[in-house]
């Protein structure tokens, strides 16, 4: 069985060293950011399960896995379906659909490079990494090094390719389309996870019940951290994301009822922003019933597009943000 839960949580990175000290600046997310949800702005995909172009594959059985990774690039939503061993592809512009075959049923990972190439990462089974053009040809096949034990995110920015390994470090990968079934070559390696357009990396941490640390540098230099409060206990920290402005968004699932009903959580967002501030907070539904490893993504242009599934149908909702650092640009 592939191993969905645990990779799906950020919480347990690296050792369980302190993170913060006493001179860590101290973000409180306000109550009413979590007792009630935020404004769906739009559905902007909705499908059926099933296997034809537009719908979604589900197992019905062990971890249920359904549509795994997704991702938005030039008004286009990038959605990883290995069940039926595809990339789908939703224009939203123009409401065109149309899919890439990747030939595996076992990929976990996609990233979306801005030219609209897209890379799978394959990260338990056949450990492989193969990049498409967005027309759906192959342009390179590699396997993933032994020395990375257990991957956990692909990241690109158009001109490297990232391998994030326990949430923890990123690899910059070389690949070679001459030699298809070379080993990826690690370039370097860095902690935490690429911020994007040079702005180096950001590292995430729990940091005791309600408490969640996070460290953003350059390179491995060691940087003041900020911390963020939440009014609740953080049952995990589910989603670490960036816009363009270099604003972090941390998703956290927080404890609905401590006392009554631990597993229920809702989905809390916390926007950083460059500056250390606390940018905006929002609620969201924590609304699944297939193992996936990615709930929401954040544009470019800092909206939140969130994953919905439940036993009908699958949507891809888009939330409207009550307030934002710098200018956004349209999803």
């Amino acid at each position: 069985m592939r191993l969905l839960t645990s990779l799906v949580c950020l919480a347990s990175l690296g050792a369980a060293a302190p993170f913060t000290g006493a001179d860590a600046d101290v973000l409180l997310v306000p109550e009413t950011a979590e007792q009630r949800e935020s404004t769906l702005s739009a559905v902007l995909v909705r499908g059926l399960w099933g296997a034809e172009l537009g719908a979604f594959g589900k197992v019905d059985e062990a971890s249920r896995p359904g549509p795994m990774d997704f991702a938005y690039c030039d008004r286009t939503l990038y959605v990883l379906d290995p069940v039926n061993a595809r990339v789908q592809l939703f224009n939203l512009q123009e409401n065109r659909r149309s899919q890439i075959d990747i030939g595996t049923r076992t990929a976990d990972f996609l990233c979306v490079d801005q030219a609209g190439d897209v890379t799978v990462l394959d990260a338990f089974v056949q450990r492989q990494i193969k990049a498409f053009s967005k027309s759906g040809e192959l342009l390179v096949q590699a396997r993933i090094p032994a020395s990375i034990g257990l991957p956990s995110a692909i990241f690109t920015d158009g001109q490297r390719l990232w391998l994030e390994e326990r949430h923890n470090r990123v690899y910059e990968l070389g690949l070679s389309a001459a030699r298809p079934a070379a080993v990826a070559r690690v370039a370097q390696s860095l902690r935490g996870r690429p911020l994007g357009l040079g702005r180096g990396t950001v590292h995430v941490r729990k940091d005791g019940t309600d408490q969640v640390a996070l460290r953003t540098a350059a390179a491995d230099a060691e940087a003041t951290p900020v911390v963020v409060r939440f009014p609740r206990p953080v049952a995990a920290i589910v989603g670490l994301e960036s816009d363009a402005s270099g604003t972090v968004y941390v998703v956290a699932a927080c404890v609905l009822d401590a006392a009554r009903e631990q597993w229920q959580t809702n989905l809390v967002v916390a926007a950083v922003s460059p500056h250390g501030r606390l940018a905006g907070t929002w609620c969201l539904p924590d609304q699944y019933v297939t193992d996936h490893y990615r709930k929401v993504c954040v544009t470019r242009g800092g909206y939140i597009i969130q994953m919905q599934t439940d036993e009908q149908e699958v949507r891809f909702v888009r939330w409207t943000l009550p307030t934002h650092v710098g200018e956004r640009s349209a999803p």
